[in-house]
């Protein structure tokens, strides 16, 4: 009997990673994910935050104005790279059994389970940003300090979940890409690093958030090189 713990670290065949080229595109989700987590990023960077005065939450998000972009974000930037966010792991996952000959079930559940927080956090804090600017709409009556909670919720979620999942995730996709021979060793060990400065270094270095978005672009780029010179060596 085969063990289902086996590792995926037999690269598929020529003719298999040409097969695989199907559907490759859906790695695309990735560059646009990428985008909208950099465009709600600039979007939310003059926002607030729970150590911030009452007033200047009140000057915030009880201007019409000056809370649109939170508005904007939270309805609809953060929700739809999510969205990108899940078909751009489904991809990934893809790539990795069509170019491994036996799956691993410990890493393959560590991913599901990592991309899944990263989504739900990224919902969770969507959420948050939208539910503050709701609270901004009620002018003179707003209540800063039920503001002021719900922001210091979504910022232990984004310390807490979002980015440490990020680094499980970016860990163990670059163990199994590695393993499968999907991206490059050099490549992978960079996304270890990656995963490493997620999990330690943002606290001193909050900018390494932006780390994240910049390793699924590249990842994405990855795949899809692979599917064009799948399809170059098969007119060759």
């Amino acid at each position: 009997m085969e063990d289902p713990s086996s590792t995926d670290d037999a690269p598929a065949t020529a003719t298999d990673a040409l097969v695989g080229a199907r559907g490759s595109r859906v790695a695309i989700a990735g560059l646009v994910f990428s985008a909208l987590f950099v465009v709600a990023w600039f979007l939310l960077r003059e926002s607030p935050s729970y150590t911030s005065s009452d007033q200047e939450l009140l000057d915030y998000y009880g201007d019409p104005d000056r809370r649109r972009n939170s508005v904007i974000a939270g309805l609809y930037v953060i929700p739809f790279a999510g969205i990108a966010f899940i078909w751009f792991m489904a991809a990934l996952r893809d790539r990795y059994l069509r170019f491994a000959t036996r799956e691993n079930m410990i890493l393959s559940t560590a991913h599901v389970v990592a991309g899944a927080l990263v989504v739900t956090s990224l919902f969770t804090l969507a959420g948050v940003e939208l539910a503050v600017s709701w609270l901004g709409e009620a002018g003179a009556s707003f209540d800063a300090a039920s503001a002021r909670s719900l922001l210091a919720l979504g910022e232990s979620l984004s310390d807490i979940m979002a980015l440490r999942s990020a680094a499980v995730f970016v860990g163990v996709s670059a163990t199994r890409a590695m393993r499968s021979g999907l991206f490059p060793r050099s490549y992978g060990v960079l996304s270890l690093v990656t995963a490493l400065a997620l999990l330690f270094v943002y606290e001193a270095v909050p900018l390494i958030s932006l780390a994240f978005p910049a390793w699924v672009a590249g990842s994405s780029v990855l795949i899809l090189v692979r599917r064009r010179a799948a399809l170059h060596a098969d007119g060759a």
